[in-house]
């Protein structure tokens, strides 16, 4: 059976909210296996007060933890009893580990994923996508969202080739297209480094849509936008504040007006649903792109619905399209 491995550490809910969110994840599918690492006597303390097949998890001790303070290079020093490298190591000698989730540092854990697990021939790093909620149409990947911070062109299209890579495997698509983020639509808008990478991508083999703006991570006509690290993060934490503003305006404006019951329950679906589609603790995570196994890094602000929605992120997706 294919595991999913858990490093228990990182979140700032806590080791206990991790290790629930496993529990509600073996509940929601009965297609995996658990290998949660972490302080193995925390670990066991939360599970007894949980039902659970206790079969279907395994224990990995770790008496060292890496946090976000930690140079992300101490991954190759002397930490091999923590849990995020002893979650690498683990991923990338046993066949059955099909994925890994980590609310830990994100520097660490990309260090950690060259020097532990591996890259693709002709990466010097992998690179983060983001899946961005569409309630229109499908989903959208953004990637960079914060590998890369000054890429060339060139990086820019190999990051579009492993985002189209990474979404056929995921949505069955076998010919995604592609978006190259910009301030226009047309050819000739953006800065230097868009301009040379437009003109890259018209060359090659990928179905390059053209110039996308912001606003085509929700209404556009490319599944895969491209855009360096710097600007995708920015993006990416934009479009997550900017959902959970809406939807606390909504909020608001109920708590103040005096709404007849039928009304008051209309907006409670609404705000409901705004939850549902764009509350990002509950989509997921960020994948590593380019690493020779699965990686998702969750958010810091995990939550147990996080644990879930990222354990069917990584088994929805197919290894081997991606190799």
């Amino acid at each position: 059976m294919r595991q999913v491995l858990l490093d228990t550490f990182g979140a700032d809910l806590g080791t206990a909210e991790l290790i629930k969110g496993a529990v509600m994840a073996l509940r929601s599918r009965d297609d995996f296996e658990f290998v949660l690492f972490g302080n193995e006597d925390e670990i066991k303390a939360v599970l007894s007060e949980e039902d659970y097949d206790g079969s279907r998890i395994t224990i990995v001790n770790a008496t060292d933890f890496i946090t976000n303070e930690d140079n992300p290079m101490s991954v190759f020093r002397g930490r091999e009893n923590s849990s995020m490298v002893l979650a690498l190591n683990y991923l990338k000698t046993n066949e059955n580990a099909h994925g890994l989730l980590s609310a830990g540092s994100t520097g660490a854990l990309m260090v950690g994923s060259i020097a532990h697990v591996g890259i693709k021939k002709g990466l010097s790093t992998p690179v983060l996508g983001s899946l961005i909620p569409n309630p229109f149409t499908s989903w959208k990947l953004l990637v960079d969202c914060g590998a890369h911070l000054t890429p060339t062109a060139a990086d820019l299209v190999t990051f579009a080739r492993l985002g189209a890579k990474y979404y056929a495997a995921t949505f069955n698509n076998t010919n995604p297209t592609i978006g190259l983020l910009s301030v226009g639509s047309e050819p000739g808008k953006g800065t230097e480094l868009v301009k040379e990478a437009y003109k890259l991508l018209e060359e090659s083999d990928l179905n390059f849509v053209g110039n996308v703006e912001g606003s085509d991570l929700h209404f556009g006509r490319a599944d895969v936008v491209v855009t360096d690290g710097f600007t995708g993060n920015v993006l990416l934490k934009s479009i997550e504040e900017s959902t959970l503003t809406a939807t606390k305006m909504v909020e608001n404006y109920m708590s103040k007006e005096k709404l007849d019951e039928m009304t008051m329950h209309v907006f409670e679906r609404l705000v409901d649903q705004m939850h549902e589609v764009f509350d990002m603790t509950t989509r997921g995570g960020a994948t590593f792109l380019g690493t020779n196994k699965l990686i998702v890094k969750m958010h810091g602000s995990s939550t147990r619905e996080t644990v879930v929605a990222c354990v069917d992120q990584i088994l929805k997706t197919d290894i081997s399209a991606l190799c």
